[in-house]
């Protein structure tokens, strides 16, 4: 249910809305606590990342002409999903008040005419959760599941920090580090200026192990928008002047997520992955007070010696049952993402 003050408003409504009348809008993400809840994230996703059939909209819950919440979408015929990316790691909408995204929440069957499917969320923010809650009375046939798991941890400075690692992965640390010294090795962070840096994180990308990017577009698009507003660090770890090693972190609100990470193959005997790490994460706490170090998506083992702490994301699927659109969207993936909880619940 949404406040009886907002059901009662005869001012609230909700319109779908494109990227180019962001103007109506974009006021709400400026106040956005996560780099991917920007609205520089969104618009790289969306020149970037959609399917040919898709486009880009923005459910938004008005209150007469004032924006109060907008969910960014990507749009096929009467399907809806979150404007998110194999890249996305926590999917923010614009909800500066918990009751105004329960309101858009509570009122999803206005907009969803077939199926609404969200990934990545964050299912602890109190307005995301009030926007579930309000989801769950729309009248929609809804599911949630676990999308996967982030790995994190909160700390106030870097030598309290570093204490509490593994000793292995401290002994590797000083071993590799009095190697790269005689290498001749240089770390460098960058916050402007980004161009150069991002080039050196692409060669480097292109010498890993990794393979191509499934949106090859995405991450010049996004370093170029999200540094403009100061939300990107480019971390380069150089051997005799070439790069070796790079990643990109997003940093917004005292948080620090490492985005993007690449090394070169050839040099891996130096651990280049492992000491660049080390050095950003110690320059950021240092240098910007960060307070909490995120590793992203992914189970991915090493990152258990970086971080402690480990949270799901959430996902959730919702079908409008008056419309055959919606009518298969529950019998294929809600009723199925039931069942998967039933039996997971009733194993030992």
């Amino acid at each position: 249910m949404d406040h009886p003050l907002i059901s009662s408003s005869k001012m609230a409504q909700i319109k779908i809305l494109s990227i180019a009348e962001r103007s109506r809008f974009e006021n709400l993400f400026q106040a956005a606590q996560l780099a991917e809840g920007s609205l520089e994230w969104f618009q790289a996703l969306a020149e970037t990342t959609l399917d040919p059939v898709e486009k880009c909209v923005f459910a938004v819950a008005f209150d007469g002409d004032t924006a109060k919440a907008a969910l960014p979408l990507a749009s096929t015929g009467a399907s809806l999903r979150g404007l998110t990316a194999p890249y996305t790691t926590c999917y923010a909408p614009a909800f500066p008040d918990a009751e105004w995204a329960r309101y858009l929440g509570a009122r999803a069957q206005s907009f969803v005419k077939g199926s609404l499917q969200l990934n990545a969320l964050d299912a602890a923010d109190v307005s995301t959760a009030a926007f579930l809650d309000g989801l769950s009375a729309s009248g929609l046939v809804m599911a949630q599941y676990q999308n996967f798991l982030n790995f994190y941890e909160r700390t106030n400075d870097f030598q309290t920090y570093w204490i509490a690692r593994p000793s292995r992965l401290k002994s590797t640390v000083r071993r590799k580090l009095a190697q790269a010294a005689a290498e001749q090795v240089e770390f460098q962070s960058y916050r402007d200026e980004l161009a150069d840096a991002a080039q050196a994180y692409e060669e480097v990308y292109r010498a890993s192990w990794k393979i191509p990017e499934p949106h090859p577009n995405f991450i010049k698009t996004m370093v170029e928008k999200l540094g403009q507003s100061g939300f990107v660090r480019i971390g380069i770890m150089r051997l005799r002047g070439s790069p070796i090693a790079a990643q990109i972190w997003l940093v917004c609100q005292r948080r620090a997520t490492i985005f993007k990470l690449a090394h070169r193959e050839d040099v891996k005997e130096l651990s280049p992955g492992t000491l660049l790490t080390h050095w950003m994460v110690s320059t950021l706490m240092r240098e910007e007070g960060i307070t909490e170090i995120d590793f992203g998506r992914g189970r991915d083992a090493y990152k258990r010696d970086w971080v402690a702490e480990s949270r799901i994301r959430s996902g959730v699927v919702a079908g409008n049952w008056k419309t055959m659109a919606g009518q298969r969207t529950i019998t294929g993936k809600v009723l199925p993402t039931w069942l998967s909880a039933i039996i997971r619940r009733a194993r030992p």
